[in-house]
Parts: structure tokens; sequence; C-alpha cells
């Protein structure tokens, strides 16, 4: 049975179940399974091999532990300082560079332009497959080059945020499809703070961030932005307070209208918020552009021209155009592989920092939480469950279910073989 990311987007309890069925379906029937996923903590709990693809060919294949343990690619063993951890406060590294265009043709080594171990010899064909271990084989003609050690930097010190409050909501309830999905939840964001919002699949976190941004209707109870009350819905808002929040969807292939360029649809941003001459409109989308590792020529192409990670920064670019206070991130990495995604995490990171911007990141991944957000909020069944600053959450859970979520967390050990989801 071949599964394509059959568990991405799935709470991290739902997936165990699925991951479990599985293991059963396998063990039980004789079933030989291919799982395809970018989830290297899910493919070291369920794999007993794996093979690592990049640019159309296979550059590393062998037992999980020797691959992830003891990576001999350098494309691996990029892949594995890309990976958070949820144990590990270790900071997270993209790996520099863009990988080739889809069915791009190369007679040489096809990760060589992004390798800082690459040599004109690796431009001269494609490397043959040589042995790591015994039945452990790699594409590389450095890999017995390399060390055993795959370092990682230190965390960064977290950005602490103010003491200011940006926007507070009280006793929040909504409604959808005739069932209560929200049930009085109360928090605050502070200026320049990370939250990390994280639940199981229906409890309600979408919906939060649905209504903070003024895109649910049926909402009760009250919000406020820098203490002014903040309507309930977009229609309702003024210029101002649609200019200072803004919302990144999850899908990266479904938030672009297809029919526009990208620079047209950072520009129809613009005329909405800022009166604006053509000409200023053009370089401020530009510069969007640029804040986010794009090329100006970016603006120019379509949606279908543009790889998932590059997608998502023109998302994270159209958000940014207008100057925002507080930026929603719903599952935004939830389609990326891990190097995509810690180029993203990187990205939000370094705008935390340089424009104080405040950040609500929604997602089931407990492991990214910990690596970007200073504070946690836990829902459960419309209702929040647990509050609190980043570490005390992860390493003390008080609710039921926060312990849940980390015990059903998928993880697995660099310093040895051990991995359980």
């Amino acid at each position: 049975i071949v599964m394509d990311e059959p568990t991405t987007g799935l709470d991290v309890s739902t997936q165990g179940h699925v991951l479990e069925t599985v293991r059963q379906l396998c063990a039980e029937h004789g079933v030989a399974a291919l799982y395809i996923s970018h989830d290297i903590a899910v493919v070291a709990a369920i794999a007993q091999r794996v093979a690592v693809i990049y640019s159309g060919r296979i550059v590393e294949i062998g037992p999980t532990a020797d691959v992830l343990q003891h990576p001999a690619h350098p494309y691996t063993r990029a892949l594995m300082r890309a990976v958070p951890d949820i144990d590990d406060c270790a900071r997270v590294a993209g790996i520099p560079g863009q990988a080739p265009e889809s069915g791009a043709e190369t007679s040489c080594c096809s990760f060589a332009p992004r390798c800082a171990l690459a040599r004109a010899d690796c431009n001269e064909s494609v490397p043959a497959f040589v042995a790591a271990g015994p039945t452990h084989q790699v594409r590389c003609l450095r890999a017995h080059e390399l060390d055993d050690v795959v370092a990682r930097l230190p965390a960064a010190a977290p950005s602490a945020g103010s003491a200011k409050t940006l926007l507070a909501a009280d006793g929040l309830r909504a409604n959808y499809g005739g069932r209560e999905v929200l049930q009085g939840v109360s928090f605050s964001i502070f200026a320049g703070e990370c939250v990390g919002l994280v639940g199981e699949s229906g409890s309600g976190k979408t919906t939060l961030a649905r209504c903070l941004v003024g895109l649910h209707g049926m909402v009760a109870g009250s919000m406020t932005l820098h203490g002014d009350a903040l309507p309930a819905t977009i229609r309702g808002r003024s210029d101002a307070m649609r200019r200072r929040i803004q919302y990144i969807f999850q899908n990266p292939y479904g938030s672009f209208n297809p029919r526009r360029t990208i620079g047209a649809s950072l520009d129809i941003v613009l005329t909405q918020v800022a009166p604006l001459s053509r000409y200023d409109r053009r370089q401020k989308v530009l510069a969007a552009l640029s804040q986010v590792a794009l090329p100006a020529a970016t603006a120019d192409r379509y949606p279908r021209d543009l790889s998932g990670g590059q997608r998502q920064r023109a998302a994270i670019a159209r958000a940014l155009i207008t100057d925002p206070e507080l930026l929603i991130c719903d599952e935004i990495t939830s389609a990326l592989d891990v190097s995509v995604q810690a180029v993203i995490m990187e990205l939000l990171c370094l705008l935390q920092q340089e424009r104080g911007l405040a950040l609500l990141f929604v997602t089931h991944n407990l492991a990214v939480v910990r690596s970007i957000s200073q504070r946690i909020l836990v829902m459960q069944n419309g209702a929040l469950a647990e509050a609190g600053p980043t570490e005390a959450v992860m390493s003390r859970p008080q609710s039921a279910v926060t312990q849940r979520l980390l015990r059903d967390a998928p993880r697995f050990s660099r310093k040895g073989s051990e991995a359980r989801v």
C-alpha cells in the first residue's frame, strides 16, 4: 500500500491512531507499505528502511537508524539540522539556495549547487552509489569525508515581546454549523511575542484565529486592539484595524488567485488599505518580496510557477505588505518539507525581532511550537485547557489534554536508535 502524506494536517493523537493501524496492517496481514512523508519523527518511528530523494533521485537509502542517526549524504544531514525536536531546544537551520525545478535534467550531482562540500568533480557526472554500511548506500563523492556528528546550533534567546497588550479577547463564543465551537475563550497577545495555539482537530483553533481576523460571522464576546473595541466582522473594522491584523492561510496552493500574478495579488491588498500611486505600490510589492528572500521577477510570475515554499513566502509577503502588528499563521508549515519549514520559521523569527511583530502560530506540530513560540495556548472542545510560557507547558504540563498531546507526539532521539509515536 502506498501512503502519500496520510497524516499531514492531523493532530498528534489522531496521527498516532493512524500509524498504529498501519503497523497492525503490516504485521498481521503481511502488507508492505511505502510511507511518503516529510515528517522525520514519524518516519523514524514507523519505517524499517528509509530512502531519501532529492531532485528525482534517491541519494541515500538504508536501515532507518543508520540513515537518520548517521546520515552520509550532505542533503540528509541538512534535513536533520532542519527538523525541530520536541525534546530539544536547538535551533533549526534551513538549507541555503533553491531546489532544482521539477523535471529539470541534471547530468551531475543535483545537490552540488547547495552543498558546502562540493568540488569540481561533483559537477562532472552523477555519483554512483557507494557503501556507507553493510546495507546503507549513498550517492556522494564526499560521503567518507564526513564526520559522524550532525551539528546543531544552540537555540537563540527567545524574543520576550513587551508587557504592552496588543490584542485581548474576553469570553469569545462562536457557532459553526449550528454547534458552539468556542466556549468563552479569554486571552491576550502582547506586542512582539509569538503565541503558539495547539489542540486536537476540532478543538476550535482555526475558528478562534478566524474570529480574531474578522472572518467568522457568528461571534459573541468582546475583542480589543490597543485597548480599542475591535468589531467582530471584517466589514465593521476600519482600514487601520484591517491593516494591523493579517492572516496567512494554511494552503499555499489555494490562497492565491491562479489568474493573477503574484505582484497583482499583493498590489490588490495595497489598494484596499493605502491610497498610493501605481508606482509606489509597485515599489512596496518589490520590497515585500525582497524581505521574504524572493527575487523581483517573482512579481510577474503566476502561482503555478512557484514551489510550495516560494508560494508560502509570497503569502507572508502579502501579509507583511500592510505593515501589520499581528500576524496570524494558520498551519502554514504543515504541507512543507522540513527544510522549507525551517526557512519559514527562520524568516518569521527574524521579522519578529526586526519589526516587533506579534505572531499567533496555529499548529498541530508541538516541536515547531517549542522552536518558535514564547507562550502556548492549549485548546480542547472550544475552551482553553492550559496556557503559559512555552518551556513550562512543554516540561510540566498540567492539563490532561496537554499531557496526552505530548505523550502522543512523534519523536526520535538523535543520540540513539530509539523512536516512537
